[in-house]
C-alpha cells in the first residue's frame, strides 16, 4: 500500500512538470472522459473460458493494465454471433448468459481507474468451419486466400438479406448486453478483413444488390449497425469504429477512400476512429514486425484525421509515452493506442509519468504474445514474469 500512495504521489508531481502534457490532457470520445490519450487496443488473449465466459486470468489481465495509468482499454475480440467463434476461448457477448462475467470485467477494469470498452466482432470469411461449427460467411462467395491453405475443404458462401439481417441484429444486441454489462465504449470491427471490412472493401465485395458495389451499399451494413445502436441505447455509451486505413492489397482499400468514408461514419453515430491497417492477406502489417521500424502507420492514421471531426486513435509498433507525446504533437492523431509494450509492463504508464523510465520493462517485439502466429494456446510474454508461458 505504502509504494503504490508513494507511485501516485509521483505521478501527481510529475503532472505538475507537464513531462508528458499532451499524453495526460484528458479526452471526450462522445460523452465519455478519457483521463489520458493511452489507449489499450482489443488483445486476442484466448484467455476466457472454454465457453466464452470471463475467467479470472481474463479480469487480472485487464485490471493489471488498467491499474497501470491506461485510460482507455478495449477488451475483445467478441464474438456477437454463435457462428463468428472462431477460438475455442474467445471472448462471446452472442447471447445474455455473457452478461454477468462481462458486468465484472468491466466494473475491475473501471474501479482501477481505466475506461472500459470492448471490441465486437464477426470473423465472416476469416475462420475454419472446423473452429466455428458453422458455413462460413462473407458479403461474396471469394475465399480468403490465407485460411484456404488450411483446409482443403473449406468453403465460403455468399450472405443472404437474411443473413445479413440477422448480423445486423446481433451486433446491435451485443452492444445492448455490453451497455447493460456496464461498458462505456463499444467498439465495431471494421477492419483487419474481418466480416465487416468485408462489406466495406471492394476487394472482397462483388455483390450486384443494395449491399455490394457503390459506397454507399458497401457501408450499408456498417451504417445499420451504428444507427440501430443509436437508436437503443442513445448517448449512453460511446461508439467507435475501427478500419484499415490501408489494406496493402491490389483492389483494396486506400486512405484517400475514407474521404468519403468517414463523414458517412460520423453521420451514422461513430464517435471515435480507430486507425489499423491491413487483412489477413497483408497480415505482417496488422502486427508490424520490427524490420518495419517504430511507429510505421502513424503517417496513414494522419491522413484519416484530416477527414474526421472525431477523435483519431493510432497503432502500430508504438512503445513508449516519449513516443505517444510525439505522436500526439505532431497533431497526426488524438489517441495513441500501446498494444505490446504494455503488455511486456503493465506499469509503463504509471512508471512514464513518474519519470522512471529506466525501470519498465522493454517490449522486445519477438512477436510470443501472437499466440495465433506461433501455435500457443494462449498469450503469454517472454519478459513479463506475470504472462508466463502455457505449460
Amino acid at each position: 500500500m505504502k509504494n503504490k500512495i508513494n507511485l501516485l504521489k509521483e505521478i501527481d508531481a510529475m503532472k505538475e512538470k507537464n513531462n508528458y502534457p499532451l499524453v495526460i490532457d484528458n479526452i471526450d470520445v462522445g460523452e465519455i472522459n478519457l483521463k489520458n490519450r493511452i489507449v489499450f487496443p482489443a488483445y486476442h488473449s484466448n484467455y476466457s473460458n472454454a465457453d466464452g465466459t470471463v475467467s479470472d486470468k481474463l479480469i487480472d489481465f485487464y485490471k493489471a493494465i488498467a491499474q497501470g495509468g491506461c485510460g482507455l482499454i478495449i477488451t475483445g475480440t467478441a464474438a456477437v454471433s454463435s457462428d463468428a467463434v472462431a477460438f475455442e476461448r474467445l471472448m462471446r457477448i452472442d447471447d445474455d448468459r455473457y452478461i454477468s462475467g462481462l458486468t465484472c470485467l468491466f466494473s475491475e477494469i473501471e474501479k482501477s481507474g481505466a475506461i472500459p470498452a470492448v471490441q465486437l466482432i464477426h470473423y465472416g470469411r476469416q475462420a475454419l468451419k472446423a473452429m466455428t461449427g458453422h458455413d462460413l460467411i462473407a458479403p461474396s462467395a471469394i475465399p480468403c486466400p490465407l485460411m484456404s491453405q488450411f483446409d482443403p475443404n473449406y468453403h465460403v458462401r455468399e450472405m443472404t438479406l437474411a443473413d445479413i439481417e440477422r448480423v445486423r441484429n446481433d451486433f446491435i444486441d451485443a452492444a445492448v448486453r455490453a451497455a447493460d454489462a456496464g461498458v462505456k465504449v463499444v467498439e465495431i470491427h471494421a477492419a483487419h478483413g474481418y466480416l465487416l471490412n468485408e462489406f466495406l472493401s471492394p476487394y472482397s465485395n462483388h455483390r450486384k444488390d443494395d449491399y455490394g458495389g457503390s459506397l454507399e451499399n458497401r457501408i450499408r451494413l456498417i451504417v445499420e449497425i451504428l444507427e440501430g445502436i443509436r437508436s437503443k441505447l442513445g448517448s449512453k455509451i460511446a461508439i467507435s469504429v475501427r478500419v484499415s486505413g490501408d489494406e496493402f492489397v491490389d483492389g483494396g482499400l486506400q486512405p484517400s477512400d475514407y474521404k468519403e468514408i468517414i463523414p458517412i461514419l460520423e453521420h451514422a453515430g461513430m464517435d471515435m476512429l480507430d486507425v489499423s491497417v491491413g487483412v489477413y492477406e497483408s497480415a505482417e502489417k496488422i502486427i508490424p514486425a520490427p524490420d518495419l521500424g517504430r511507429e510505421p502507420f502513424v503517417d496513414i492514421a494522419a491522413e484519416l484525421k484530416q477527414y474526421a471531426t472525431v477523435p483519431v486513435c493510432t497503432v502500430g509498433s508504438i512503445l513508449s509515452l516519449s513516443a505517444a507525446e510525439s505522436i500526439l504533437l505532431s497533431g497526426k492523431a488524438d489517441l495513441v493506442a500501446i498494444g505490446r509494450a504494455q503488455v511486456a509492463d503493465y506499469e509503463l504508464v504509471n512508471k512514464s509519468l513518474a519519470g522512471r523510465e529506466n525501470e519498465i520493462i522493454q517490449c522486445t517485439q519477438c512477436g510470443k504474445c501472437i499466440f495465433v502466429n506461433t501455435g500457443d494456446p494462449e498469450m503469454y510474454c517472454v519478459v513479463n514474469p506475470s504472462l508466463k508461458p502455457p505449460k
